[in-house]
């Protein structure tokens, strides 16, 4: 176990000092062959990879028991985020999101892996649509978790633009955590006020905390995903798309429902008693829907 962690913190400090994304590997490291069943995992903003280490080791370890074969999942840090907050610095292009698609592309090739399976929650599932439009090898599945492909019209999807205005008001270093606690609006729930304290880290061992992403970047991918349209990327027939919807999430229309349901690249699903964070609020089901259908359709 601790050399697993150690070989993951090593992946993530060489990625950061080579300015590349981010990232560490559950399950066999990448120079044991064969490579053939890896998948790569895309968080959403304001997330890290780390987020998904739970629900990542137990889908894997369904693969292997089922399946019998070995595989591998890549979590990676997007552009602006966690260990890869330098990537990206001083960026703003309205195509965002297709330069972020381009990052993943670029870990791909200097890992010299190609992923199977890709697979994104929110903002990660737009840039891995985009993905599948560039990418020199294209997976066999794209995976999309509580995304909606069109632009965004709900005025704040999943909150994230409230969040992102608190913390533009807050000064870069935090005093203390109670600090914060007393700093953000008052009706941020406390689950809330916790999570956006997990996007801090202490300073020099102290009681002082800084910011975990770069929030320009991370401001700039906001709204490169509210503005992008990653429809054109079901028209590729090379690649089978999952799109899953919580069963209690805002922030899709009637309209992208109606229409994910008549593309025929694409496998709609909703998972029940969830809301966006799916991996938190129905983890079984939403084990038992992506090992069914990864092992079903490849």
């Amino acid at each position: 176990m601790r050399t697993a962690l150690a070989r993951a913190l090593n992946a993530r400090v060489r990625a950061y000092a080579s300015n590349s994304l981010a990232h560490e590997i559950r399950g066999p490291p990448l120079d044991e062959k064969p490579l053939d069943n890896v998948i790569f995992w895309l968080h959403g903003l304001m997330g890290q990879g780390k987020n998904w280490r739970t629900f990542t080791s137990r889908l894997r370890q369904s693969l292997v028991d089922r399946d019998g074969r070995s595989w591998r999942i890549v979590l990676v840090d997007l552009r602006g985020h966690g260990a890869s907050a330098s990537v990206g610095a001083g960026t703003t292009s309205e195509e965002l999101l297709v330069d972020a698609a381009r990052d993943v592309e670029a870990l791909v090739n200097k890992l010299g892996v190609v992923p199977k399976i890709v697979v994104g929650h929110s903002l990660g599932g737009k840039i891995a649509l985009e993905y599948s439009k560039i990418a020199t090898a294209v997976p066999t599945q794209i995976w999309s978790l509580d995304s909606s492909p069109g632009k965004v019209e709900v005025t704040d999807a999943h909150g994230a633009g409230r969040v992102l205005a608190a913390i533009r008001q807050l000064p870069s270093r935090i005093p203390s955590r109670r600090w914060l606690a007393e700093a953000l609006p008052k009706e941020f729930s406390r689950g809330l006020v916790d999570w956006i304290g997990s996007n801090l880290k202490n300073v020099s061992g102290g009681e002082e905390l800084e910011w975990v992403h770069n929030f320009e970047t991370v401001e700039a991918l906001y709204q490169s995903f509210r503005n992008t349209d990653s429809w054109p990327a079901f028209e590729d027939p090379r690649t089978d798309f999952y799109v899953v919807k919580a069963e209690r999430s805002t922030a899709w229309s009637a309209t992208d429902v109606a229409r994910l349901r008549k593309t025929p690249r694409s496998k709609f699903m909703v998972l029940p008693r969830a809301d966006h964070w799916l991996h938190t609020d129905n983890p079984d089901g939403l084990l038992e829907l992506m090992s069914d259908s990864i092992l079903a359709d490849l």
